[in-house]
């Protein structure tokens, strides 16, 4: 009775020992393996900061590109401010934008830049944006030469394309410019920009 006893105390102890042996090791690996997803939450989190921050960086550089390649090549620049909602924009790219002359007057004779309105809300209040679609035309030097709120049709935008790229704004505004070449409606027959674009606010 008593060998057995002592058996099945040892037998017990050894037990007891087993377990706390895989309690620590299941706390040990338990340890190990959530440390390694901390790490790479950690370098997940570290690489999105950067990918954003480097976003915007690339935003940015790309308008500072823009206007030192317009003043270097000599050529207008023109902004397009417009969001991914806008029904005048979406109507602008595919009937305006996207026709052939047009955008081969865009991509040889000046330097065009498209500015989602979303992402780039500085640029938009430093050019006194106040709805969009809105069309900037700018000097090579930067200097603004005008600035057309709402929807543009192909002919109409086709007649500002040659009052910019003509450099027609150093000795006429785009009235006389219209005006005396006869090529547009007179400014006070378009519709009212309220009408043509989505403002973003009242007033």
């Amino acid at each position: 009775f008593l060998q057995l006893f002592f058996r099945d105390g040892k037998d017990t102890v050894q037990t007891s020992y087993k377990d706390i042996l895989i309690k620590k090791l299941i706390g040990s690996t338990a340890s190990v393996i959530m440390s390694l997803i901390l790490n790479t939450f950690a370098k997940a989190i570290s690489c999105l900061v950067i990918f954003f921050a480097m976003s915007i960086i690339a935003h940015a550089d790309e308008w500072d590109f823009a206007l030192r390649r317009a003043k270097k090549e000599d050529k207008p620049t023109i902004l397009y401010f417009f969001t991914p909602y806008c029904f005048y924009c979406q109507s602008m790219d595919k009937e305006v934008l996207a026709n052939k002359e047009v955008f081969a007057i865009l991509n040889k004779n000046v330097v065009y830049l498209r500015i989602d309105v979303e992402k780039r809300e500085d640029l938009a209040r430093f050019y006194g944006v106040r709805g969009y679609p809105t069309t900037v035309f700018l000097q090579p030097n930067g200097q603004q030469i005008i600035q057309i709120p709402g929807y543009i049709n192909r002919k109409d935008f086709k007649k500002l394309l040659t009052f910019v790229t003509g450099k027609h704004y150093k000795t006429m505004n785009l009235r006389e410019f219209l005006q005396k070449t006869a090529c547009l409606e007179p400014l006070k027959n378009r519709p009212e920009p309220q009408q043509i674009f989505h403002p973003i606010w009242k007033g």
